[in-house]
């Protein structure tokens, strides 16, 4: 009888180990590590979801094993996941995969440092089950899009259970029968709807939480003995057939163990829905090339695949996760203040008349061309209308952060101190630096952890 796909990627979570896995792919794993660092910590300080979260954590009465990131609170490992996972996803820092269409970092990196903590485990152990994590997930995630996240679901809440089971159940050594288990437990226990696109709700940011603490539940069960289905992934009742229209179940374990999907991820330069990123960066080579005022503009088009319309064609933003979704947002307030980052995602900045007023003149439209290529690249076309009738346009493929467009180790440092500025101190953030990137692979874990207590 063949292996199912839970039992290969059960193979797979067990033989890989930091020492096996290639160079470049524990270093991307120590990049995910600080960049989602860095999203935690502002999100912890700067959201409401993170605050929430870490007045939930106080009222819980709990063993103090892991830590609650940006506070000194230290409750059970699956609380501390929970709440450092909604933090980490809050301000839309969070790294991703346009495959998959998920974001890996905001839920995986909570769960394996509350697990490490716990357990006592070193920084080898964190990095392996990152990358396990990341692999397994994003290869589930690509399988089933975009057919998974048109009809509804949210992939960092649904996919991402099979990242962090998969994470923690290397992180306990589990044999590749319990880790068939818990990858069975993973796929009814994953949930998460984007209706919070409509009305701009925050539940957006639970679902990262939620998968956290879900990988933790999950591979302790399975380590107690509690069974799930082996055939969890593609069987006639399984997540691919229940959660998707299309699939194609053979590109899961395609290359597996020789080709790494965590190298495929993008890193945010802006704090905004990935789809806002092209739309910035096509607006800002338009006004290199022809400066203008918001007076100046007529109208703006937008020419993209049908992902980035369903999920961010949002022209009345209503909350501040609203505008952070919004491609309207994101342009008409780099056309009326230059700029689009934290400060300019803030109650009061998304009420300002004149960005409001610009972003009424932006639609936008599925491109049949584009939607061809989709997702590799994810393209977006901006085009520009004056009051004289000059149309100014610019196409962007790949924007900063993306493989193809890489940020480097330096530029995604300087985003570390950018974000957690006035959070902590030039010498904490230069210690985190040098703990996620540079630290001994035989440092414990929790001497990066205190470092993310205050």
């Amino acid at each position: 009888m063949s292996k199912t796909i839970a039992e290969t990627l059960a193979d797979f979570i067990q033989r890989a180990s930091y020492e096996n896995l290639p160079k470049e792919v524990t270093h991307q794993a120590k990049r995910c590590l600080l960049d989602t660092c860095g999203a935690v910590i502002a999100g912890s300080y700067h959201s409401t979801s993170g605050k929430i979260a870490q007045n939930y954590a106080r009222s819980l009465e709990e063993p103090p094993k892991a830590t609650i990131i940006g506070t000194d609170i230290m409750r059970s490992p699956q609380t501390a996941a929970f709440a450092n996972g909604i933090a980490a996803h809050a301000l839309e820092l969070d790294d991703g995969s346009r495959h998959a269409t998920y974001h890996p970092g905001s839920s995986i990196i909570p769960s394996s440092l509350a697990l490490c903590e716990a357990e006592g485990k070193a920084a080898q152990d964190l990095i392996a089950a990152i990358a396990v994590g990341y692999e397994v997930s994003i290869r589930i995630g690509k399988s089933m899009n975009p057919h998974h996240y048109l009809k509804g679901f949210h992939p960092t809440g649904t996919v991402a259970h099979f990242g962090t089971t998969a994470a923690c159940s290397q992180i306990l050594n589990l044999s590749v029968e319990e880790t068939v288990n818990a990858l069975g437990l993973a796929g009814s226990l994953a949930s998460g709807i984007n209706q919070y696109e409509i009305d701009g709700s925050l539940v957006k940011h639970l679902h990262p939480g939620n998968a956290a603490r879900n990988g933790i539940l999950t591979a302790l069960l399975a380590k107690e003995g509690l069974t799930g289905p082996r055939g969890v992934i593609e069987g006639r009742l399984g997540f691919c057939h229940c959660f998707s229209d299309r699939y194609d179940i053979s590109s899961i374990t395609e290359g597996l163990g020789t080709q790494y999907d965590i190298l495929s991820i993008y890193f945010k330069p802006y704090p905004s829905c990935r789809y806002v990123h092209y739309a910035n960066e096509a607006t800002l080579n338009i006004l290199k090339e022809h400066p203008m005022t918001p007076e100046d503009i007529d109208q703006i088009h937008i020419l993209t695949h049908q992902n980035a319309k369903q999920g961010s064609d949002i022209p009345d933003y209503q909350t501040v996760l609203h505008a952070r979704l919004s491609i309207q947002y994101g342009i008409a307030s780099i056309l009326a203040r230059g700029k689009a980052g934290l400060q300019e995602y803030t109650e009061e900045a998304i009420k300002d008349p004149k960005v409001h007023e610009i972003a009424k003149k932006i639609t936008i439209e599925i491109d049949p061309e584009i939607q061809k290529l989709y997702p590799n690249p994810r393209s977006m076309i901006v085009q520009i209308k004056d009051k004289k009738g000059n149309i100014y346009s610019s196409r962007v493929d790949y924007p900063k952060g993306d493989p193809e467009n890489p940020m480097t180790d330096e530029e995604l440092t300087d985003k570390f101190i950018d974000v957690t500025e006035g959070v902590i101190s030039k010498k904490r953030q230069a210690e985190i630096i040098e703990n996620t990137l540079n630290g001994s692979h035989d440092a414990p874990v929790r001497s990066l952890m205190r470092l993310l207590r205050f």
